[in-house]
């Protein structure tokens, strides 16, 4: 039977609640760009600012810090058992500027190999298993060697285990290329995410992905120097319109120390809070939000 893979265990679908899709809790991004803004490694901090998305009515995250983002799979363990958030934890590798060498000096095949053994098994010898590939991106508009021959291996374990393939497709309509690598490698659209498709407000990109069967997935909310909220509303309701509820998808990708409330940033409940308070405004019934934040959350994560 098809359960959420959590870094606590095993979750039946039905248990998982409204969840965010596309978050960071400890996360580091320093060592790329040089700011310290970029770097969250702090456990007792993130439990305190998840407060504020179990008082939202929050109950999950997607965390998709990958292995070259100092991803910490015994932190968001100690953090889901101290707050009772349930946890979905990534794998893979991001974007080229963040890439070890190992990239291109392993074979996709084991690159592949090391996804898929992270999500049956665990990481490491913690038991601690992944629940999700990614997220899984491109730097800028195109797919260089190295993050074809990513989306390649990750493709290849999503079709090994059947986990959901999350990606980081921002500010191009980059997200069609990468899908069409996956789908060269045979993976099934549906379970394939792509990511950050509100910093590109292009309904003909978001219809492409959506009329190939994949998950569009606006996960910036928040962020109006990407845009505007106004505008990343507008955009939802067009294509909750168009009925395609069942493949849209809402977080706000926390991954900034000026993110969380204690340094005077929206948070992790803004989603729940202020941005479905707008859609509310724009007329978007209670039951379209119970399936962007509950029913296509659970749909998506098992496997």
């Amino acid at each position: 039977m098809a359960q959420i893979h959590t870094v606590c265990g095993l979750v039946a679908p039905e248990a998982l609640g409204r969840t965010l899709m596309h978050e960071h809790l400890l996360c580091d991004l320093y060592r790329v760009t040089g700011s310290l803004d970029h770097l969250l490694n702090d456990e007792a901090l993130a439990c305190d600012e998840l407060a504020e998305l179990t008082s939202a009515g929050g109950n999950a995250l997607v965390e998709c810090t990958t292995l070259d983002l100092g991803r910490d799979p015994e932190g968001l363990r100690r953090i889901s058992e101290r707050t009772g958030v349930h946890i979905i934890m990534g794998a893979g590798w991001y974007r080229q500027p963040y890439y070890p060498p190992e990239i291109d000096r392993t074979a996709t095949d084991e690159l592949a190999a090391v996804l898929t053994k992270e999500l049956i098994e665990g990481v490491g010898g913690s038991g601690i298993c992944a629940g999700i590939i990614g997220e899984i991106g491109t730097d800028l508009d195109y797919a260089s060697a190295q993050e074809e021959r990513v989306l390649r291996a990750a493709a290849r374990a999503q079709k090994a285990t059947g986990a959901p393939l999350t990606t980081h497709a921002s500010m191009y309509p980059v997200g069609l290329t990468q899908l069409r690598i996956l789908e060269d490698e045979g993976v099934d659209p549906e379970r394939v995410i792509i990511g950050h498709c509100d910093t590109y407000l292009d309904l003909d990109y978001h219809l492409s992905i959506l009329d190939a069967g994949a998950y569009v997935q606006f996960d910036t909310v928040g962020r109006n120097h990407m845009n505007p909220d106004d505008r990343r509303a507008e955009a939802l309701v067009e294509l909750l319109q168009r009925g395609w509820s069942d493949r849209l998808l809402l977080s706000s990708d926390r991954c900034f120390r000026s993110d969380l409330s204690a340094f005077g940033g929206v948070g992790y409940g803004y989603v729940f809070t202020r941005f479905l308070g707008r859609l509310r405004s724009l007329g978007v019934a209670a039951a379209d939000i119970e399936v962007l934040t509950v029913a296509n959350p659970r749909r998506v994560l098992a496997w």
